[in-house]
């Protein structure tokens, strides 16, 4: 009994840090991009959203953001002017920058395996049901405290609904840099020679990929519905994605859209908006001493089916 009472306490908990701006509008305003690591000969110049290392070799290495646990090299090339152009950015992302910019909830990219009719029958199911999603879903109503409180910076009115695609070929050297970062998203990408869709939302974050046969009506809806929903965790690490590093000055494009005399709060300001711990001292009879067990089984519960649902979301995009 104390155990069922346990959980309601932690559902209740969790519906108490939701907000009901849409994941993705939440994420373009407060979720900053990680800088990628690249290491480079002295005198390279690259923007603030890399951490550059000076090197010895005559040659660009890329890296993912520290966040990411990954020290690997995920793309090379000779040091030039020419590379250092397709490392900072490209045509396709700035045509996913532009379209994020303009208010859509989501770009897909589609990044083509080189099999012609995989990629066709593919892209016609990610095609169809973006349309069909576009005339049925529906954003969630935003709160006026939550305007007011400044997690959003626009009205409600001021809110899209609006999914498309950029196709990307896969041997594109203009997109080198893009694809490695697309495919180092995730460890096992590599190993896939299948057409992949990546929804980018945010300030450049991929959310995950739908690979071959996994780009299916259910697979696409889930990831879409995820995107509009209303961000029920305002932390970034402890949602899926990851970012991609874009040559665009967020902060000052979410400026840009923001209601007239609508400010944005700063991280620290914004503390005050989330909950507060409060120690309690309170004398605790010998006879609840069992309770703080019952703690434990609730935290190993709720972590055994957040790992299979995990597992199951896997396994559905790669089947």
């Amino acid at each position: 009994m104390r155990s069922r009472a346990l959980i309601l306490l932690l559902i209740t908990a969790s519906s108490a840090l939701a907000c009901s701006v849409p994941v993705f509008r939440y994420a373009l305003e407060h979720w900053e991009a990680d800088a990628y690591r690249v290491t480079a000969p002295a005198g390279a110049k690259l923007p603030e959203n890399y951490v550059v290392t000076t090197g010895t070799e005559p040659k660009i290495e890329l890296r993912q953001p520290k966040s990411a646990r990954n020290d690997a090299v995920i793309w090379s090339a000779p040091f030039s002017e020419a590379n250092l152009a397709v490392l900072v950015d490209s045509p396709a992302r700035k045509e996913v920058a532009e379209r994020l910019g303009s208010g859509e909830s989501a770009v897909w990219v589609f990044l083509e395996s080189g099999d012609a009719t995989k990629d066709a029958a593919a892209l016609k199911t990610l095609e169809e049901r973006l349309d069909y999603l576009g005339g049925v879903m529906n954003l969630p109503k935003l709160d006026e405290q939550d305007i007011k409180n400044g997690l959003v910076s626009i009205p409600g009115d001021g809110l899209r609904l609006a999914f498309s695609i950029v196709k990307v070929k896969r041997d594109d050297p203009a997109e080198a840099a893009f694809i490695a970062m697309l495919l180092a998203s995730e460890e096992d990408l590599r190993g896939f020679n299948e057409p992949m869709a990546f929804p980018i939302f945010g300030q450049g974050r991929a959310l995950y990929a739908l690979v071959g046969k996994g780009i299916r009506p259910e697979t696409i809806d889930e990831a879409a519905q995820f995107l509009i929903g209303s961000c029920s965790c305002q932390v970034k690490e402890q949602n899926p994605g990851m970012d991609i590093a874009m040559a665009v000055d967020w902060k000052q494009l979410v400026k840009d859209q923001a209601t007239p005399g609508q400010k944005l709060p700063e991280l620290k300001d914004m503390a005050d908006l989330l909950p507060q711990t409060v120690t309690i001292k309170e004398e605790v009879p010998a006879a609840e001493a069992p309770l703080k067990s019952d703690w434990k089984v609730v935290i190993i519960l709720v972590a055994l089916v957040g790992g299979v649902l995990v597992l199951k979301r896997i396994w559905t995009r790669r089947a």
